[in-house]
């Protein structure tokens, strides 16, 4: 089998499969999605904490045990969006548009516009404990979210060409500004993780609500959209290390935390996307900060038969995430060298090879002795789609 009909055969599976489940799932932070744990936990943080971590690293799907449902996860779609509008444009195929509008249909209604002014978007659709006592929940509207719709919206455009959507891009944006825009003690601006996060500071919160404003700067000729995106790249050029990666999150007490995954692919791309916009004298510095990001991504977090690092330097498990993150960033990075579409392709044969099911779906976490079979619709599933289908962008298949 060729390549082409290798890539070919995996993203017609997953999207049968994805179709199949109606595009609802589970997730792996779903764990208080349950009455049974609610009562369970009688709202201690402590036991809050403790089963939505057992449930995320157990190899066994206890969730239907502990009457943990499906459902439908607002950033998922946002992704399944992103990659019908990408197969659409490819070729021209109906189905695809017609999924994509079902897609931006959904998105449109789950809009928190009614309670916050502006259209913004919760990432989880049910309640979530993190390991630092955070909460998130269907009402408290993020900035990951609320930017990856952004991007679905900026792609949906430029299909439909419905102004509707430019007007539900444009108060997203408001959104951001107006409630996530904050200022560091040094003067540096960026964007908070959601509206209750005011004492920890998430770097690739900003490079997200980078790439998204990104997306709308094309579709609007406005002067602060430039200097925000300008500012934000000034805060993730700022925040990077000598050795080229970037911390996950510092917190106002001053503790730091690492965690050298994913992460570092997406603000590699809002930078590369960031670059066109920038002025002249200003990319001279971009390109030094992408290039010191990507030459620790790819010599640091990736072995060289394409499979990725779980937490650097922490080899496993093969994280789905991480997997995804690597074909998309390393297709993007194409247009610097062909080289690294090359490496984006390895990374993604690798992938089909080793974790994706008969059915369609692809693994969660691969270790060295077992695999975690788990499906989950938004870590790996709607992850996949987009890596796919950003891997065929670049290479310009149209063959379906």
């Amino acid at each position: 089998m060729t390549f082409d009909a290798l890539v070919d055969d995996s993203i017609r599976s997953l999207h049968s499969w994805v179709k199949n489940e109606g595009y609802y799932g589970w997730d792996p932070y779903d764990a208080l999605n349950s009455e049974i744990v609610s009562r369970l936990c009688s709202n201690s943080q402590p036991l809050e904490i403790l089963i939505t971590q057992l449930n995320k690293y157990s190899i066994l799907n206890i969730r239907p045990i502990l009457g943990i449902e499906k459902g439908l996860d607002i950033k998922g779609i946002s992704l399944f969006a992103q990659s019908f509008a990408k197969i659409y444009s490819l070729t021209s195929d109906q189905q695809y548009k017609d999924d994509l509008s079902e897609c931006m249909n959904f998105l449109k209604s789950k809009s928190l516009k009614q309670k916050y002014g502006f259209d913004c978007w919760a990432g989880h659709y049910f309640n979530y404990r993190g390991f630092d006592g955070s909460t998130l929940a269907p009402d408290i509207p993020d900035v990951i979210t609320t930017s990856n719709v952004i991007k679905a919206i900026a792609d949906s455009y430029s299909i439909f060409k419905d102004e509707e959507l430019k007007d539900i891009g444009k108060s997203a944006y408001d959104f951001l500004i107006k409630y996530l825009l904050r200022k560091t003690d040094d003067g540096l601006y960026y964007l908070k993780y959601d509206t209750l996060s005011e004492n920890k500071i998430v770097i690739n919160a900003s490079a997200e609500g980078l790439s998204a404003i990104c997306r709308l700067m094309p579709l609007f000729n406005d002067a602060e959209m430039k200097k925000i995106a300008c500012q934000l790249s000034e805060f993730l050029v700022c925040t990077q290390d000598s050795d080229g990666c970037w911390i996950y999150s510092k917190y106002k007490s001053g503790k730091i935390r690492r965690q050298t995954d994913f992460h570092q692919g997406f603000i590699i791309d809002s930078l590369v996307e960031y670059l066109p916009f920038a002025e002249p004298k200003k990319q001279d510095q971009l390109m030094k900060s992408i290039n010191k990001g990507v030459n620790f991504y790819r010599k640091k977090q990736f072995l060289d038969n394409g499979r990725c690092y779980y937490r650097y330097p922490k080899l496993y498990p093969v994280d789905i995430h991480n997997q995804a993150q690597g074909i998309i960033t390393f297709s993007k990075l194409s247009v610097f060298d062909a080289e690294f579409l090359e490496f984006a392709k390895k990374i993604l044969e690798w992938t089909i090879f080793n974790m994706q099911d008969n059915s369609g779906y692809f693994f969660y976490q691969k270790n060295r002795i077992l695999t975690n079979k788990i499906p989950y619709m938004r870590w790996g599933a709607a992850w996949m789609m987009l890596s796919m289908a950003t891997y065929l962008e670049k290479v310009g298949v149209a063959k379906w």
